[in-house]
């Protein structure tokens, strides 16, 4: 039944009313529960928390109970059902449907069918039926500014109120303008591995957590969210979008950096050492960067295997296995026991679960011939007593009552200690591989012997380059397995176009029951040292075929004027490009600031606070320029923060960042400080896509400063555009 604009305000109006009703229910049941379950504070305990987080998402969503209704009829019932979607589903005290999940099956309809004949997928199979409404609300602080209602599944209109507004706010109402590419893309089986490749702004982070989201609320019968993963690439991105779970109510999946994984592998702290250096290299002569780029790649994993086999022979030790000086086996008897085990069906890749079986296997041999074994022992213990004085035999004489309890045990604390190589310090052996590493290396084109000189120093005292995390995490995987890790069952990675195939790999060797949710962009990959080129080889090493690209295409984060000006960018690059949705703001200006920069960024600045923009960044192309405009700008009175690769967060105002730093993140209004040609290098791929990055970051409004060349993809744009410095100063 179709409502008009007071119908829909009388029906806001009693949803608020059944939110406050119950609201106060769920508060009048919170205090009682300490005396009614009293005698069981486990139970007590686990239900505070459940009803305190209702309560709470109740609050956070009761000014906007719902974004959306949908009307439909299925073929079965042949009644038509009204569905207001709403951030979470609420029932009342009755158990009557107030507002549905947007992760309920029958939400998808909203997202990816038309009007007319439409179909959901349940638990029980496929519903049919007819889509008779599809309607978008307004509401702000439980007052109902507007709605619309759309036919189709893709209308720009429908998104434009949403994404015109500022950074803090669209994380927020994503689920309202979930598309249907990124649908198709959260609702994907968890059984499934999948990549997504995304252009800038596509939202793949925001799609990333939404499909956690959703994989945990539809899985929450077999799956619990601690056995979710996400990754990110530092601790700035993680902490940068780590309010957004819990406002999707989920809690408890967790959050880290991959090399926050090694850390807790290994029970170790250290520094991972900054990509600054390294980009800089690589930008001035990438084959300097031969050696990183060698310790990502799956020729670096081959050379470690070759290493651990190598290693292995050296576990079993050459002397016999004695305990209190008396032969109990020899060691070539151990040794065979050992090495049958790799005939067994069992997998015994994992070092220590193959000792941890050769020891059970040894020891039941021993408790079965411990009485042969102790009557040999006892015959050399009488042969030498005979020589030995009464106080040495007496100590003798201890040795072999120790000996016959170590024997009923099977001797397993001596065979443990025999085996005791095999678990030996990560870093340590990883040392000890780059030390001989010429023996793995199957090239000899690359001098390589200062690069591995330094990296064993840095291990050494405990600093440690991104590209050794793999190798790391990998012999960690070979010799201990996979520790608790094998315990998650999704993994999200975001950023993944920086990480090497050899990362991928030893990831998924470390989580072997998990399925992963892969989201990168080819075009951002900017540590050309330490990332990857295609992902079909990650498809290849990692995943044997068992996984499936899917395209995020169209860019929702920037206006159409800005992601038109970028994509001179990837058409430069030869990458594809971004599809904008049709969301019109500024043109893009472009400024010669001819030695003038402080001056232009200065009323630049001004005009964007005058706008009201919250979150604004002057992106640079190095460290050095961003301290130098922040500490400049500072002189000036205006107030600006400078991030750096140590900061882990960021909450809105002016700041200062490297292009590098803002990959990931995005903000109001950005101002590109010097894309002058030189400065970015248009010979450079690598410099391509780090103004292309800077580029794509801004939402509103976006300035590129240059200083009298402007580098070349771009000039074709300055052209047609024609924004002198004059006129841009006069305006500004």
């Amino acid at each position: 039944m179709y409502k008009n604009y007071n119908e829909e305000k009388k029906y806001l109006g009693s949803t608020l009313e059944r939110f406050k009703g119950i609201i106060e229910d769920t508060e009048l049941r919170l205090d009682a529960l300490p005396r009614m379950y009293a005698n069981n504070p486990r139970l007590l305990e686990s239900l505070l928390i459940e009803f305190t987080k209702r309560l709470e998402l109740m609050k956070k969503t009761q000014k906007k109970p719902y974004f959306a209704r949908i009307d439909f009829t299925s073929e079965d019932l042949k009644k038509e059902e009204e569905c207001y979607i709403g951030k979470v589903g609420v029932f009342d005290e009755d158990n009557n449907l107030v507002t549905v999940d947007w992760r309920a099956p029958i939400a998808s309809m909203y997202y990816d069918s038309n009007i007319g004949d439409a179909s959901y997928k349940a638990p029980g199979g496929v519903i049919k039926g007819k889509l008779t409404l599809k309607r978008q609300y307004e509401i702000e602080d439980g007052e109902l500014k507007d709605f619309q209602d759309v036919d189709t599944v893709s209308n720009d209109d429908f998104l434009k109120p949403y994404l015109g507004t500022s950074v803090d706010n669209r994380l927020k109402n994503i689920v309202a303008t979930i598309q249907a590419e990124q649908n198709a893309i959260i609702r994907d089986e968890i059984s499934n591995n999948i990549i997504i490749q995304g252009v800038a702004g596509s939202g793949k982070t925001t799609v990333a957590l939404h499909r956690v989201a959703y994989l945990v609320y539809n899985n929450m019968k077999n799956i619990k969210p601690e056995q979710y993963l996400v990754i990110g690439p530092n601790k700035f991105f993680v902490n940068y979008i780590s309010g957004v779970l819990p406002d999707l109510d989920v809690d408890d999946v967790n959050q880290l950096t991959y090399d926050e994984i090694i850390k807790d592998l290994l029970g170790i702290e250290f520094t991972l050492i900054s990509d600054k250096d390294k980009l800089i290299k690589s930008i001035t002569n990438p084959e300097q960067l031969f050696y990183q780029k060698l310790k990502v790649s799956m020729a670096f994993k081959n050379m470690l295997d070759k290493f651990i086999s190598n290693f292995e022979k050296t576990i079993i030790p050459s002397s016999n296995f004695q305990v209190k000086g008396y032969e109990i086996l020899t060691s070539k008897f151990i040794k065979d026991i050992y090495e049958d085990l790799e005939k067994e069906v069992l997998d015994y890749n994992i070092i220590n679960k193959k000792i941890e079986r050769a020891i059970l296997i040894i020891e039941r041999y021993i408790k079965e011939h411990k009485e042969e074994i102790f009557s040999r022992i006892q015959g050399e213990f009488y042969k030498k007593i005979k020589v030995m004085s009464g106080e040495d035999s007496i100590k003798e004489r201890k040795k072999i009552d120790a000996i016959e309890k170590e024997l009923n045990n099977g001797c397993h604390q001596s065979l443990k200690k025999y085996f005791s190589s095999g678990s030996p310090k990560i870093i340590a052996l990883y040392i000890e591989f780059l030390k001989n590493i010429d023996l793995y290396l199957d090239t000899n084109k690359y001098d390589i012997k200062n690069d591995v000189k330094e990296n064993i120093s840095n291990l050494k005292t405990k600093k440690i380059e991104f590209e050794d995390l793999a190798a790391l995490m990998y012999l960690y995987y070979r010799i201990f397995g996979s520790k608790n890790y094998e315990n998650y069952r999704q993994v999200v990675v975001d950023e993944a176009q920086d990480f090497g195939e050899f990362n991928f790999f030893a990831l998924k060797k470390l989580m072997p029951k998990a399925t992963f949710s892969i989201f990168g962009d080819l075009a951002q990959s900017i540590y050309e040292y330490r990332g990857i080129s295609n992902w079909e080889r990650v498809i290849e090493t990692t995943f044997e075929g068992d996984c499936s690209i899917k395209y995020l295409k169209k860019s929702y984060r920037t206006t159409t004027e800005i992601m038109n000006s970028a994509n001179n960018l990837t058409e430069y690059l030869k990458f594809p490009k971004a599809e904008p949705v049709i969301r019109h703001g500024i043109d893009v200006n472009y400024i010669d600031f001819n030695d003038n920069q402080m001056l232009v960024i200065s009323r630049i600045l001004k005009s964007y606070i005058e706008k009201g923009y919250n979150s604004i960044a002057i992106i640079c192309k190095d460290d050095k320029e961003a301290q130098l405009i922040c500490l400049n700008l500072g002189k000036l009175g205006i107030k600006v923060t400078n991030i750096t690769d140590k900061d882990t967060k960021y909450d809105g105002g002016i700041c200062t960042i490297t292009s590098y730093l803002a990959k990931g993140l995005e903000f109001d209004a950005v101002i590109i400080s010097d894309a002058t040609e030189g400065i970015y290098d248009s010979s450079k791929k690598i410099d391509m896509k780090l103004l292309y990055v800077a580029m794509t970051r801004a939402l509103h409004e976006l300035n590129v400063l240059y200083n009298k060349e402007l580098v070349k993809p771009l000039i074709g744009d300055l052209k047609k555009k024609s924004n002198e410095y004059g006129k841009v100063l006069r305006k500004i």
